[in-house]
């Protein structure tokens, strides 16, 4: 069965998909303890259309940049584009820098809080 967009998660960032950033972001979404169904992996290519937020309730933007990019700055949950979006950091950051992902892990409690899981 298909799940509500009220129960979605889009995770929109670069290297999402394969890699050593891939393996990490896997491991990431297992800690949301979201069901199956429930988040979506989007690499943030140049042609990335808003229009592509429709059915998510939640927009986790992977890194300052594309987040600086798409209005939107870390700091909490804000208002992007009819969903709620927050900025965390990027998985290539969190590769080369590892302490930041306590900061990263704040924000996806974050998530699981607003998802209710």
């Amino acid at each position: 069965m298909a799940r509500k967009s009220a129960d979605r998660v889009l995770i929109l960032g670069r290297g999402v998909h394969g890699g050593p950033s891939g393996e990490l972001l896997l491991k990431m979404v297992a800690s949301l303890q979201a069901p199956h169904d429930g988040v979506t992996l989007m690499e943030a290519g140049d042609g990335f259309d808003p229009s592509q937020l429709k059915g998510y309730r939640v927009c986790v933007i992977l890194g300052e940049d594309l987040g600086a990019l798409q209005g939107c700055k870390r700091g909490g949950f804000q208002d992007w584009n009819g969903i709620r979006a927050i900025v965390t950091e990027s998985l290539e950051d969190l590769l080369q820098r590892p302490a930041l992902k306590r900061s990263a892990w704040e924000d996806l409690k974050l998530v699981m809080r607003e998802m209710g899981w």
